[in-house]
């Protein structure tokens, strides 16, 4: 006969690991009768990033994103409106008056402030509303088409303001907040969310003019945004809001909707720094057409190379015709620096190399059917914007450096 546990006679009458097996499965089946109380308290485990077998990613903890809120009150401050009164000439020469407006930053205390160079472009007034309302005629101190940056200079200091420095290294899904004040309207500046989507994007921002190693972010950038601010959850500065692509794309007839950029804060400080102390900017000139290597396309025609920028033309008598680049050849080295894409080149223009230094670039050219590497000494120019201005067309993608 079994008793009520389904344990034999014989452990019943047999022996004390009988005894102790049935309370075991016991002290077993009140654990499962606890377990199952819905009143009965546990802490979840809490998921950690792993890899499992098979590499298979392990989900991580839930981050809680910090007040957006206290952020921005603690940026607002050094965040302002500009209105720009423009004078511009028409085809038979009459003046025309307009306007313009966007957004600033203070990056000193002495009264500096960053914004684009098309919302003052042609300014000769120019009229900045501050934070707590206050209103203040500011001076062009200097701007740049090429980077569309400029800076201006509000009367006296004591001004709060976000440093304009490099912060850490900004990574596609960073959370980024951009902030705009165009007109200065009642309850405070216009704030948006969202995240880097990509990083060393380039645009053709007007004709001849192209922006190279922006931010490319889904956060709303409204034309009021213009010169504002970008910055990530800490308040920390990170770039200059400056152009949104709305409409359809370029020769794909695709609708694109919200697609923001901003220039990066490297770019930005570098800019800024000659502005203030040059009133213009002076870029190292290579005085070529360029254009990315795309690697679909060098396999397509049986090119041995994958990655390169293409020499789509270049500049009569400029630094790389001197040095006998020739338009179809491909730029793979300089300096030492393998060369991939443009914002490569353009980075390390802007960070490694100084106008009138001497380099050693390596090009793949192709010459009656064979592909060659060859090795040339290039020597960079220097130009700023008031000279490109009458080779506008031909140097629309002009590689270009700052001159520290």
């Amino acid at each position: 006969m079994r008793n009520l546990l389904g344990i034999s006679d014989v452990l019943s009458h047999g022996s004390a690991l009988g005894a102790s097996l049935a309370l075991v499965i016991l002290a077993l089946m009140a654990a499962v009768a606890c377990s199952n109380d819905p009143t009965a308290a546990s802490n979840p485990p809490t998921p950690t990033t792993k890899v499992g077998g098979g590499n298979q990613i392990i989900s991580a903890p839930m981050l809680q994103l910090p007040n957006i809120a206290d952020t921005v009150e603690r940026v607002r401050p050094a965040v302002v409106s500009i209105v720009s009164r423009n004078i511009s000439l028409d085809r038979f020469g009459r003046q025309a008056q307009g306007f313009g407006s966007g957004t600033g930053v203070i990056f000193d205390g002495s009264g500096l402030v960053l914004t684009n160079n098309h919302v003052v472009e042609g300014g000769v007034e120019v009229t900045v509303t501050l934070d707590d309302g206050t209103q203040v005629e500011a001076e062009i101190v200097g701007a740049d088409r090429l980077s569309d940056l400029a800076v201006l200079r509000l009367p006296g200091d004591g001004y709060p303001f976000l440093l304009l420095r490099k912060n850490g290294s900004l990574r596609a899904g960073d959370w980024v907040i951009a902030i705009g004040n165009a007109l200065a309207l009642p309850g405070g500046p216009t704030v948006t969310v969202g995240v880097v989507s990509a990083l060393g994007r380039s645009i053709e921002a007007s004709p001849g003019i192209t922006l190279y190693d922006l931010i490319q972010t889904d956060t709303s950038i409204n034309p009021g945004n213009s010169g504002g601010p970008l910055i990530d959850l800490e308040g920390n500065l990170i770039g200059i809001n400056t152009a949104v692509l709305r409409g359809t794309s370029q020769g794909m007839g695709v609708a694109v909707e919200g697609i923001g950029f901003a220039i990066d804060i490297e770019t930005a400080q570098q800019v800024a720094e000659q502005l203030v102390e040059l009133g213009h900017v002076r870029w190292a000139w290579m005085g070529v057409y360029l254009a990315d290597l795309v690697p679909e396309v060098a396999a397509r025609v049986g090119l041995p190379i994958r990655e390169g920028v293409i020499i789509k033309n270049t500049v009569i008598d400029g630094p790389s015709d001197i040095a006998g680049i020739q338009p179809g050849d491909i730029l793979v080295n300089i300096g030492g620096h393998d060369i991939a894409t443009i914002s490569d080149l353009t980075r390390l223009l802007k960070t490694e190399f100084s106008a009138g230094e001497e380099l050693m670039v390596e090009v793949f050219r192709v010459v009656e059917g064979q592909g060659f590497r060859e090795v040339l000494t290039l020597e960079l120019g220097a130009v700023s914007y008031t000279h490109l201005r009458a080779h506008e067309t031909s140097l629309h993608l002009v590689c270009r450096l700052l001159l520290e």
